[in-house]
C-alpha cells in the first residue's frame, strides 16, 4: 500500500494567509483538500496555488468570486488539480493523489501596498 505526504505550510506574502493542515497523508488513488482562509486582507478575489518539489511551480489561479474559472498553468499534471470555494475561504484539490503529487502547497493572494515619497 502507497501513502503519500501533501504537504502545506502557513504563507506570508504582503498578505498573511493561513493554511490549517500542515501535513496530508493520503493513499494513493484518493483526493485530497488543502484548506486556505484569510482573504480579508486581499486586494482582489484571485488566489493563486503553488506546488513546491525543488522549485516552486504556479498550479492555478482561482477566483473567488465565483464570476470566473479557474486558470490553469503549464504544470505537468495540471488537469490533476482543481480549486473550490469554501465556507471560509478556498480549497486545492488533487484528484487520484500519486507519488508526483508529494510536495509542499501554498496559497497567496495579492496586497497592494502604497509607499508615500516625502
Amino acid at each position: 500500500m502507497l501513502f503519500l505526504c501533501l504537504c502545506s505550510a502557513l504563507v506570508v506574502t504582503a498578505a498573511q494567509l493561513v493554511q490549517n493542515q500542515l501535513s496530508v497523508t493520503r493513499k494513493a488513488g484518493e483526493t485530497v483538500s488543502i484548506g486556505c482562509t484569510g482573504f480579508d486582507q486581499c486586494d482582489n478575489s484571485f488566489v493563486y496555488w503553488y506546488q513546491k518539489k525543488e522549485t516552486f511551480t504556479v498550479l492555478l489561479r482561482f477566483d473567488r468570486s465565483g464570476q470566473k474559472p479557474t486558470s490553469r498553468f503549464s504544470h505537468p499534471q495540471k488537469m490533476d488539480f482543481s480549486a473550490m470555494r469554501s465556507e471560509s475561504g478556498c480549497e486545492l484539490v488533487i484528484s487520484s493523489s500519486n507519488t508526483l503529487h508529494a510536495a509542499t502547497y501554498y496559497c497567496t493572494c495579492q496586497k497592494v501596498v502604497h509607499h508615500s515619497e516625502n
